[in-house]
């Protein structure tokens, strides 16, 4: 048995420490030993020579088992015989003790995901309670139909899809026990095609065998199969990393000229990609794990070399995702050309983390009013400097002379603004309902870059809205106390009590409300669409 040394040495411990269950349940895909397992199972239990856990292949047990003819050994088809009654006749065997030289009576149930939900039912009392020296094995490729019920009572094997090196080496032995001759590049390649499945394998053997006079070679294997040339991938390959796009459809339309099946060609041309792929990410060691040839590593190695490993990474999602669309398409070839030709005029591939990396390199332009003639000329990002720590600021006198503005400097650590001077100087620029609602703000921080408070919520709600025009505001008082401007301001006003310059702060007049409200951008659009309307009354939450 190839391939699957966990479930044959799980089962050989089984029999030398006499552990054998009653009932087993083999899964996996298909071709890859399960029925074999079992039928090698049934001959190793009731082998006659003593301590065997390996069957000799000579008692009468194993040379009946082996020809099919021994009363001790059932196998039953799941899919021609899935009724209830079918089970209930097997039942009625269940009666019988083994035959003499026998030490179990074995029932091999294949396909046994085909069964009714009836005849499960009716196996499923046996399972539970089975008749002495009775073993039931349970083979499968689709466990997900078989009920849990009846999994809880089978000891599970996962049987794997083998590896190519594994089909390849057992290809080999048979090609030498059979006098086949055959060189590495055709084995290979049906190995590869043969996808996990030693008995596909085994058939795609005896296939191009009979094509073949002789001995086998990779075109001849090629050509019995009705693969694609390896040379041709390798070609098709070369004119798409010279974005050579004439040369790339000249060689699909060869290709599909010698009359090979869509869909194979899609399969054989995603498992090149693949190959180069993992040649460029995994290397050669990676290659050779893959059972990949030292010729053919080295071809890849060096087709590769020249690009970047995030390119190749694309070209092979680009050719893993159009290859599936071209397979449930109902035009392939078509889909195969598109495919091709946007591999080859794609455009090579960037990192964004290097791309951040150089645009945040470059400086950027300071604002306006942000730098004196005396500023350094080199400046750091405006990002960092959004992120850096701002000094607290002290402000400066206003000069008396336009002329001897002093350049813009920071002032002392330590130092505060004033709220007060800002709204009595800095903010009547911004309109008379503007600074209305500036004023009803209790403010709480007022530093270089940071301003935060409480207020009624209408006032909040109009400062919050307008974060820009604040912020320039706020720039154009600091730049005249000659400090510095700032690119992005902290601004944080929340819903809560308002200044103490006003008791209508929290609940002003019907009036007050009204004439602050006049100049509000949502109201004069309102007024546009409804021409000659006019606000009478006004309410909020907190009044």
């Amino acid at each position: 048995m190839s391939g699957q040394e966990h479930v044959t040495r799980t089962l050989s411990n089984a029999i030398k420490r006499d552990k054998v269950v009653h009932a087993y349940l083999f899964t996996g895909p298909r071709g890859v030993g399960k029925t074999s397992v079992a039928r090698i199972l049934s001959k190793a239990i009731n082998c006659q020579k003593s301590g065997a856990t390996e069957p000799c292949l000579e008692c009468p047990s194993c040379k009946e088992i082996g020809a099919g003819t021994s009363l001790s050994v059932r196998e039953i088809d799941g899919a021609s015989h899935n009724s209830v009654d079918n089970v209930r006749e097997l039942m009625d065997t269940f009666k019988s003790l083994p035959p003499p030289g026998y030490r179990f009576k074995v029932y091999i149930i294949d396909e046994v995901h085909m069964l009714s939900v009836s005849a499960f039912n009716a196996l499923l009392k046996s399972l539970e309670e089975p008749p002495p020296n009775t073993v039931f094995i349970l083979a499968t490729t689709e466990v997900h139909k078989i009920p849990e019920t009846v999994l809880s009572r089978c000891q599970r094997h996962d049987f794997r899809a083998l590896s190519v090196q594994t089909i390849e080496q057992r290809l080999l032995q048979v090609c030498k026990e059979e006098e086949i001759k055959a060189d590495s590049d055709s084995i290979r390649l049906i190995a590869r095609l043969a996808d996990g499945s030693m008995r596909d394998a085994q058939t795609l053997l005896d296939r191009v065998q009979s094509f073949c006079e002789g001995n086998m070679t990779a075109d001849d294997t090629s050509r019995a199969l009705g693969t694609v040339e390896r040379r041709a991938l390798v070609a098709l390959a070369a004119g798409i990393f010279a974005r050579d796009v004439e040369r790339v459809l000249e060689q699909v339309a060869d290709l599909f000229a010698s009359g090979i099946d869509p869909s194979t060609m899609l399969r054989e041309f995603v498992s090149f990609w693949r190959e180069v792929f993992v040649a460029k990410l995994g290397g050669e060691q990676r290659l050779k794990v893959m059972g990949i040839s030292d010729d053919t590593a080295v071809e890849l190695l060096r087709m590769t070399s020249p690009f970047e490993a995030v390119d190749i990474q694309d070209l092979w999602d680009v050719a893993r995702e159009g290859a599936d669309r071209c397979l449930r398409s109902a035009h392939p070839r078509y889909g195969f050309e598109a495919l091709v030709v946007r591999m080859a005029t794609r455009q090579p591939v960037a990192e964004i983390g290097e791309l951040i990396a150089k645009i945040s390199s470059q400086p950027e332009a300071a604002p306006s009013g942000a730098r004196s003639a005396s500023a350094p000329s080199t400046a750091a990002p405006a990002q960092a400097q959004a992120r850096s720590v701002m000094p607290r600021l002290e402000a400066r006198p206003q000069p008396t002379s336009s002329a001897a503005q002093p350049a813009a400097v920071a002032a002392p650590k330590g130092a505060v603004l004033s709220w007060e001077d800002f709204l009595r100087g800095g903010a009547e620029a911004g309109g008379k309902m503007f600074v209305e609602s500036l004023k009803r703000l209790r403010v709480t921080r007022f530093e270089h870059g940071v301003i935060e408070g409480t207020g009624p919520e209408f006032n909040v709600k109009s400062v919050m809205g307008d974060k820009a025009k604040v912020m320039a505001l706020l720039n154009d008082f600091v730049n005249r106390q000659g400090l510095q401007s700032v690119t992005t301001w902290k601004i944080a006003f929340v819903k809560g009590q308002g200044s103490a310059e006003s008791a209508a702060a929290q609940q002003p007049s019907a009036r007050s409300n009204v004439e602050a409200v006049q100049g509000h951008p949502a109201l004069q659009s309102l007024q546009k669409i409804f021409p000659g309307s006019k606000v009478e009354q006004v309410r909020s939450k907190n009044n």
